[in-house]
């Protein structure tokens, strides 16, 4: 074989290794997105409710990082509430 015949097998091995790899890509992140795109309603609220009695027993049997504790649930809280209302959940 010629050096450039050699050459040439090598550039369309390696051009199809990459389409390869794009197209791996593009349908992860697909699905990903249509993942993304149906949220659980049920898990989320479920989520809510298990924060919000953590904060409620935070409240009732305070500690020295119970305000953390709190403020750091509420934050996770307020992201829940982002997400059921994108979901369109009611």
């Amino acid at each position: 074989m010629s050096r450039k015949r050699k050459s040439s097998l090598k550039v369309k091995a390696a051009a199809g290794v990459g389409a390869a790899v794009l197209a791996v890509g593009i349908a992860a992140v697909t699905v990903g997105t249509s993942q993304a795109a149906t949220e659980n309603c049920a898990g989320l609220e479920q989520a809510l409710a298990n924060n919000e009695n953590f904060i409620a027993q935070q409240q009732a049997n305070p500690d020295a990082q119970s305000e953390a504790r709190i403020a750091n649930r509420q934050a996770v809280i307020d992201n829940i509430q982002q997400r059921l209302q994108a979901a369109g959940c009611q």
